[in-house]
Formats: C-alpha cells, structure tokens, sequence
C-alpha cells in the first residue's frame, strides 16, 4: 500500500476541505437492515428469478421501500425500468456423443457435459462439426496474445480453458498474474467465439481458475438461461456454448490421442498452434423461448446544486429462483447473494434521504435485474440510462455478504482501476479498518458483478466489503470461512439467513462506510480519476 501514500495526502486534503453534510449514520440500522434481508430471503420470495413471481415479489418490495424511504422515482414517474428480456431453455438428451476417429465416446448430461443454445431458433441442428483445441480462446492484441491467429474457425467448435495464461505460469509479466481478466471470463470467451464465427464453444472447467465449483457452472442444462431480447440472439454463428469437467476433458483428449496436462502447457505459449482434436460433434436442440420483461427498480434523491452530477449504489435483487434440490430445498433463498446487499443499499438510502443536509449532487439507488444471468440489468439501465451517463461520478456496487460480524479489512476487488480506492483508504483509516486485496483474484469476481458495465461504460467503481479479516477469527480462519461459503454456500439453496446463527453488524458496519464515502463524493468537488494501468482507462 506505500503507492498509495502520496494520493492518501491529496485526498485527504480534499475531504478534509469538502466534508460535506455531517453523517447521519444513527439512521442505519441493525434491525432495518435484518428485516429486508429476512423479507427478500423468505420462501415466499421463490427465490427472486426474473419472469417468476418471486420478481413480482422481490420488485414491489424494494419499490415499496424505496417509496417509504421518500425517494422519488428514477424513471420518470415510475420506480420500475422495462427490460426487454428473452428465457431460452435448451432440451438436451441424458447423454451427448462425440464421433472420434476410431470410435465413440459419451459424456453424460449435467455430470460430466453442460450444453446450451443461445438462439431463439427452435430448432438447432448442428451436423459433424469438427472440435478444435484452441487454448484459451483469447484474442488480446495488447498483450500479445492471439489464438484465433492464422484459423478459421468457422463451422467448428472449439474447447477452451478457463481464465488466462496468467493464471497458471503464476507470472505477473502475462496478463495480470494470479489475477483473472476479463479474458478470463466465460463471457469473453463466448463473445469472443461469435465474434469469430464458431459454430460452437466449450469450456474446460476447473474449480480453481474458474473460481467456482462444478455445480455452478454445470447447472445451465435443460434449464432457463436470460438474456438481452435483441436480434443478436436470433440468429447468431455461435449455436452451442457449453462446459465439460476437467475429469471429462482428460478423458476426451486421451481418447484423442493427446493428454490434456501437456495441451495445457503448450496452450500457456504465444506459440501455441490450434489443434484438430479428429472428433465430430452432431446434436439436435430444441429451444423453448419465452419473451416477457423484468424489471430494474431504483429511486433517485436529486442533487441540490448540481442535480446532473450523480453517483449509483447498486445491489441486484434477483438470485436463481427454484431449482435443482439439494437436501430436500428447491428454493435458492440468495440471502448473501443478494438479499443482504439490497439491504445495505437501502439502509444508506434512509441515511442520505433522514440527513439535514441534502446532498450537492443527485444520488441514485439501482436494484437491476438479471446479473445472475450476465449483468444484463445494470447493461441495460447503462445503455438506456435515463440520465447522462457522462455525468456519472462513481458507481458503488455491494455484492455478495458474508454474515459473520464485524470485520478489520475493507477487501477491494479490482484494486487500482481509479483513485476511488484511495478515497475509500481514507475513509476506512477513520473507521480504524484497513485496505486489502481481493484474497482471490483468480475467480475473476470484478467482472462477475454490476460495477462491470458502468466500467465500460466510462464510469469509475468500486466493488469492496468487510470480507477476509473478521475480529474475532482472524485473517487465517476467515478466509477457511470464505473457501467454505464458496464451495458449500454460494449458488445453493442453503443461502439462508438465520438470526440465531448469523450477524449483520459487519454489513451495518460497510452500510456506515460507504455511506460516508458517498457523502464525500456528492457533496465535494472530486471528480474520481482513472489510473492509466486499468483496462477501461481510455
């Protein structure tokens, strides 16, 4: 953190000259905060999936509450933004066959293979389509990095490893290192495969560059997958986006003749060259599409005196619904994921709103929709924002809680993309917590959540929490705790809330906080600048 020194000099001179209204932070509190937790996690919520009840449930509740606060609406005279959407489930067989060379080899459906078609077409026929290895499946000119360089791709299907190069040769010099990029994502690499023209893309998954178990990514098969309503999806090159476990991928590339460790090594070179694996994939999918819209909900308080000027604190509503059982519970209540953090939004909602003091610039409260499915919401709420996105000042976004107390850290995910983070230090310092880093920037979470699109977007954010350090535990113990809530927790039905076991005053704690730093942003002169080693620098 010694970089960071001298902007601590300089920030701290602006707040202490800018210290805008005095906290109100008595209005953030314990009970406020469990009973909307306890509310958007109830069983009744269905889980909060868009187009299903629990978002009619979900969305009335945080307008309702907004409304209750004293906010006025965002979107004109409504709390609500339409978001043209499209569910496309894709029925697979139980098991899907792929022609080698001298045989055949079947993986079985949901344990071994995952497969989708993101098409509003029916009916999807796909006949001897060659499989390429082609490493990563990145085309990183800035880096030096082209896999798609010299083949056409077209009419094929490619594998792929999750993450990048940089994550498995553990070298700072290749892409960022440990730390995952965007062309790491499963989205970039899906993008990537119809922006090239393949006719499909499967990804290797492996639970430590993925950041997540099997079971997340696996659970796409024969069930409802969101997406942007647009002409893009009706008819795309790329018909078939899928996983395969990296037990399943062994056994494929030795039936092929190839041993997937040294494919993985030679795929870590800018030398590497794509390989004809010799194996045909034909499938018949049918597709059930259901258009319908969901909905963003957010309240605004207008600025005093520069109302054109905002910030955005945003916490998505929906989680995944009612779905596969798992002991016996088919709901995933999503009370970390994202109840809690809804919670956290509007509890600084009522502190900015009960403050005697309202603030110079306009502050935005976005619940979206759909970032489960791919941000499509905080995308949509971006690209149609009904105010000037250029006069966005910053983006603080709250995603994912862990319920255990109080904590020393304030974890930032995406650390030094803008001097926000230097603003945070300052206010943290004065909580007695301290900056740290993401513990585990190989799952790629900075691109995983809704600060992503405002970043594209231009506008400087921050994703952070009280998350690796709690008081009591310690930095060791809370971090078993967080590989725990990631491999047990996260995407289950047993995201629950429950008042005997767990504590929030960690979440009141980060409520204050960012509290804070919104004070500071919209009642001074700063203007968050970008750091010229960020990707969305330009």
């Amino acid at each position: 953190m010694r970089r960071l020194f001298p902007l601590l000099i300089v920030f701290s001179a602006i707040v202490a000259c800018n210290s805008g209204s005095k906290p109100n932070i008595s209005a953030i509190k314990y009970s406020d905060i469990e009973h909307d937790i306890m509310a958007l996690s109830a069983d009744s919520m269905m889980g909060r999936a868009p187009f299903t009840i629990g978002e009619a449930r979900a969305t009335a509740y945080i307008k309702n509450r907004l409304q209750e606060i004293g906010l006025d609406p965002a979107f004109g005279n409504s709390f609500f933004q339409d978001v043209p959407m499209v569910s496309i489930t894709t029925h697979l067989p139980k098991s899907v066959g792929l022609n080698l060379k001298n045989g055949k080899i079947t993986f079985r459906v949901d344990d071994d293979i995952c497969l989708w078609s993101p098409t509003t077409r029916q009916k999807v026929e796909i006949a001897n389509a060659p499989l390429l290895f082609l490493g990563f499946g990145i085309n990183a000119p800035e880096y030096n990095w082209l896999d798609f360089k010299n083949i056409d791709v077209k009419e094929k299907i490619i594998v792929v490893l999750v993450n990048d190069p940089g994550y498995y040769l553990l070298d700072s010099s290749l892409f960022t290192g440990y730390a995952m990029t965007y062309y790491g994502r499963w989205r970039y690499k899906f993008e990537e495969a119809e922006r090239q023209g393949a006719i499909g893309c499967i990804i290797v998954h492996e639970d430590g560059p993925a950041g997540y178990p099997w079971a997340v990514a696996g659970s796409k098969s024969n069930s409802p997958i969101l997406y942007i309503d647009s002409k893009a999806i009706d008819n795309p090159a790329c018909l078939l986006n899928g996983w395969i476990t990296h037990d399943a991928a062994v056994q494929f590339f030795k039936a092929c003749g190839y041993d997937y460790d040294e494919l993985k090594k030679q795929a870590t070179t800018r030398d590497f060259k794509p390989i004809d694996l010799n194996a045909k994939l034909s499938i018949s999918l049918n597709n059930e599409v259901e258009r319908s819209v969901s909905k963003n909900v957010a309240g605004i308080i207008k600025g005093t005196e520069k109302p054109e000027e905002f910030i955005v604190y945003t916490a998505h509503w929906d989680h995944l619904g009612v779905g596969r059982p798992v002991n016996g519970d088919s709901i995933y209540n999503g009370a970390s994921d994202n109840a809690a953090a809804v919670a956290w939004m509007l509890s600084i909602a009522k502190a900015f709103k009960q403050s005697d003091d309202k603030p110079k610039r306009s502050v935005v409260f976005l619940s979206p929709t759909a970032e489960e499915s791919g941000l499509f919401g905080s995308e949509y709420f971006v690209q149609n924002c009904p105010f000037d996105i250029s006069k966005a000042i910053a983006c603080l976004n709250y995603d994912v809680v862990l319920f255990l107390g109080k904590f020393m850290d304030v974890t930032v995910t995406g650390y030094g993309h803008s001097n926000l983070d230097s603003l945070l230090q300052v206010v943290a310092k004065s909580h007695g917590r301290y900056i740290t880093l993401d513990p585990n920037p190989e799952n790629g979470m900075f691109y995983r959540s809704d600060q992503l699109p405002f970043l594209k977007a231009g506008v400087p954010a921050i994703f952070a929490k009280g998350y690796s350090h709690q008081v009591e535990l310690g930095r060791e113990k809370t971090l078993e705790l967080i590989q725990d809530y990631w491999q047990n927790v996260y995407h289950k039905p047993c995201d629950e809330y429950n008042p005997q076991r767990d504590r929030l005053d960690g979440l009141v704690d980060d409520a204050v906080l960012f509290y804070e730093v919104g004070n500071k942003l919209t009642n001074s002169n700063i203007y968050p600048q970008w750091r010229k080693a960020s990707e969305f620098y330009r």
